[in-house]
């Protein structure tokens, strides 16, 4: 399982990062399209195993609208996840029999904002001055965490984090995770100034997305438990779908902004 894992990431991550950082505006708006596609479908999944029945349709072209809103016109992106997430609560509502229409509607609203409603934060820090350079960060410092957690763990993991939610997880690899976490950043603008934050800034960064990456995966893993399945999906051999892999970036776009805009490298 360890063998495919890295056999994955080792052909997906320079695609990905090809993309974010040599590929232009759009490139990477249709990349975060891919995404959400992929994810709203492994989404469906999820909930109608559930008993759940999104409304598929307006979920996707609902997705795919707000991220090329926040793409091109972000001053609307409010305006037009207001808009689509009503609709995705709505429609369902319209059904022939009322039974199971308000789990239906939830059912497409998160379908919708797990997914192009979260990434749509990624377009946003792609949108900055210094995004390309934010967006590295953004991805090195969260696979880092992830990889060492995964390791601390195996290695010297004795007390579980949460067994109900995620037998795997445990509070010596969540430690190694937060170290490396803060670690990263801060190496990285030590080392490469034209990020554009200051040591103090880059270990706030590092320490909210440490926490943000377990804080993702139990959640996620929480909606699994919910839906009687293991994985999202299988696209991605040794890690499932993409939901798996991405829950954790998912779970921090929005804080990761958010902790932009609070010191001053992002406005609104």
């Amino acid at each position: 399982m360890l063998g495919l894992r890295v056999l994955t990431a080792a052909v997906w991550v320079p695609v990905h990062l090809a993309i974010l950082v040599w590929g232009r505006p759009y490139h990477f708006l249709l990349y975060l399209e891919a995404i959400a596609l992929i994810a709203g479908l492994e989404m469906f999944n999820l909930t109608e195993a559930g008993g759940r029945r999104p409304h598929r349709l307006l979920v996707l072209a609902a997705g795919a609208t707000y991220l090329a809103t926040v793409a091109y016109r972000p001053s609307w992106a409010v305006g037009a996840a207001a808009a689509l997430g009503l609709g995705s609560l709505v429609v369902p509502l319209f059904r022939r029999s009322p039974a199971g229409a308000l789990g239906d509607a939830g059912a497409s609203l998160l379908s919708f904002g797990y997914g192009a409603g979260l990434l749509g934060f990624l377009m946003l820090v792609r949108r900055l001055a210094a995004g390309v350079n934010l967006l590295v960060l953004f991805f090195a410092t969260i696979w880092l965490v992830d990889v060492a957690a995964y390791f601390v763990g195996r290695a010297f993991g004795r007390h579980k984090l949460a067994p109900r939610l995620s037998p795997g997880k445990t509070v010596e690899g969540s430690i190694g995770g937060l170290v490396v976490g803060l670690a990263v950043p801060v190496a990285a603008v030590l080392i490469w100034p034209e990020m554009g934050l200051a040591w103090w800034e880059a270990a706030a960064v590092g320490v909210v997305l440490a926490a943000g990456t377990v804080l993702g995966d139990l959640a996620e893993s929480a909606l699994k438990r919910d839906a009687g399945v293991k994985d999202t999906g299988g696209l991605l051999p040794g890690h499932g779908g993409v939901l798996d892999r991405f829950d954790a970036v998912l779970f921090c776009a929005p804080v990761y902004y958010g902790l932009l805009l609070l010191l001053g490298h992002a406005e609104l």
